[in-house]
């Protein structure tokens, strides 16, 4: 059970919350002159950020009116925006009481039971507000205490289709990417515990061990599961792939050899498997076999239009073959569909200092350190600082 209070992110507009809705106060009962007195240093002390001073303010005006189901709802918010969640279900269960229509202190309730995990009463209401409020900071707060509620339910569905839907309205947004990991690796885990339980001499155990070590770099171990996998399903497709490319990483010079082997392999279960295509290619480079490496290219690209690094590669084929203007003619056109392809600039770079034009080549090689460093910043960098900091058990796994 998750604890963490999603309500920080309404903090900034909580006193516009409160001044522009729950400030306008129905009838008052006499004493009027002194109730509005009083509404008014409430409101002073909302503009004020002096939130103790409103509750006190908001306290003194129902001492005088208990009946006031406006002063009850602005006081609720007012006790869920500070964290108390308890107290704020209390007072507007008393706007409710006196004043069944008013949809704020409904809707306040709703977030405060979340917070408590009275997760049956909140539900509902939570639902029925995240499809009616408008798109902002409090849709957002009620979607993600939606979110909570439902994350650890036995049907994923209903989370599922809130967080696909908080993404549409907030991409990006930090909590709502975090709850969606959150959710994701809960049934993840799950899913992995039922297949081990329910299978555990399938070949698909044996492919899902193979890239949980491969994850955590323990390669010796990931290409004994995947093989393992072969053994008991030897059509099964990407696992010749991923060992080849676990083979790129040892670094000796009979690794190239031996990944060939293995996408050659690849090649025969999957004939359509662009990225084998690009990964064979890549290697007829890096052994100076243009003539090899062309058609590879070629046909990765045919079968895969979208996998730049073919374009690329083609790109560096015109290179090395001293044909710099085509070279350049062909990475612009790829940096224009994909100027965030970090590889692209950086072979372009290359181009424009064959064509001596070294403002333009050191532009392309500013382009590709920013790149580098923003996709080492967001996310190389934050999943070593994830996978280290929680790292995988792995004690349910063959041995």
């Amino acid at each position: 059970m998750r604890t963490k209070p999603l309500r920080s992110g309404l903090a900034p507009g909580l006193i516009a919350i409160l001044s522009s809705s729950f400030l306008m106060f129905g009838q008052s009962t006499p004493p009027a002159s002194q109730i509005q007195k009083l509404k008014q240093k409430t409101e002073q002390a909302l503009h004020a950020n002096d939130l103790a001073g409103a509750e006190q303010e908001y306290r003194a005006i129902l001492d005088l009116d208990p009946k006031d189901s406006q002063a009850w709802t602005g006081l609720g918010v007012l006790l869920y925006g500070e964290g108390k969640a308890e107290k704020a279900s209390q007072s507007l269960q008393m706007a409710l009481t006196i004043d069944p229509a008013v949809q704020s202190a409904e809707l306040f309730l709703g977030l405060s039971d979340a917070d408590l995990r009275k997760c049956a009463q909140a539900t509902p209401i939570l639902s029925k507000y995240f499809s009616s409020e408008p798109v902002g900071k409090l849709q957002r707060l009620t979607g993600l205490a939606l979110l909570e509620c439902t994350a650890d339910a036995a049907d994923p569905m209903p989370a599922l289709q809130t967080v696909q839907r908080l993404k549409q309205l907030y991409p990006g947004d930090a909590d709502v990417l975090y709850e969606s990991a959150e959710l994701y690796t809960r049934l993840w885990n799950e899913s992995a515990g039922e297949l081990m339980a329910k299978h555990p001499d399938s070949y698909r155990v044996h492919q899902l061990a193979g890239e949980v070590y491969e994850a955590k770099n323990n390669y010796d171990q990931a290409i004994r599961e995947y093989n393992l996998a072969l053994e008991r399903n030897p059509k099964l497709p990407q696992m010749h792939f991923r060992i080849g490319q676990i083979y790129l990483h040892e670094g000796n010079e009979e690794v190239d050899e031996k990944a060939m082997d293995e996408f050659r392999l690849e090649k025969a279960i999957d004939p359509d498997s662009a990225v084998t295509d690009l990964a064979m290619a890549d290697i007829e480079m890096h052994r100076h076999n243009l003539d090899q490496a062309k058609p590879l290219y070629e046909e990765a690209s045919r079968l895969d239009p979208s996998l730049v690094d073919a374009s690329v590669g083609l790109a560096r084929i015109l290179l090395e073959q001293h044909n710099i203007d085509a070279a350049v003619q062909q990475l612009r056109a790829v940096v224009a569909q994909h100027p965030d392809d970090a590889q692209a600039h950086y072979v372009l770079m290359l181009a424009y200092r064959g064509q001596k034009k070294m403002p333009e080549a050191a532009a392309e090689m500013q382009i590709f350190n920013r790149l580098q460093t923003e996709r080492a910043q967001t996310f190389q960098n934050k999943m070593n600082e994830l996978l280290n900091g929680k790292p995988a058990s792995t004690e349910a796994l063959p041995k």
